[in-house]
C-alpha cells in the first residue's frame, strides 16, 4: 500500500488571518497532530510546523494542537480595541479643558 492509498485526515482553517492545516495521525488508538501555520505574504511568508501527541482521543489531540498554534501566534491585540489606558491618553472623545 502506497502513501497515496492512505486516507488523509486533515482540517484546513484560518486563525487570525493565517492559514492553518492540521493532519491527524492515528497509531494504535493514539492520536498525533502535525500542524502547519502559514502567515505573511510574498517575501515575508513564514511557515511553522508543530507536532503534538500522542493523545487518547482525536478531539483532545486537536485541542492541544490548536493551543500550540495559538501560542505561536501570540496574544496580539489591536490597539483600537485595547482596554488599557496609557498615560497621557484620554479614554473619551472629549477634549481636555484648559
Amino acid at each position: 500500500m502506497s502513501s497515496q492509498d492512505i486516507p488523509q485526515d486533515m482540517k484546513d482553517m484560518k486563525i487570525a488571518g493565517c492559514d492553518v492545516q492540521l493532519v491527524f495521525l492515528n497509531s494504535e488508538g493514539d492520536w498525533t497532530v502535525v500542524g502547519t501555520l502559514s502567515s505573511g505574504t510574498a517575501e515575508n511568508k513564514n511557515k511553522e510546523t508543530i507536532t503534538t501527541g500522542p493523545w487518547s482521543t482525536r478531539d483532545l489531540a486537536e485541542q492541544k494542537a490548536l493551543e500550540r498554534i495559538t501560542e505561536l501566534l501570540g496574544h496580539n491585540e489591536d490597539r483600537s480595541t485595547s482596554r488599557v489606558n496609557n498615560p497621557g491618553e484620554s479614554s473619551t472623545d472629549e477634549q481636555p479643558v484648559e
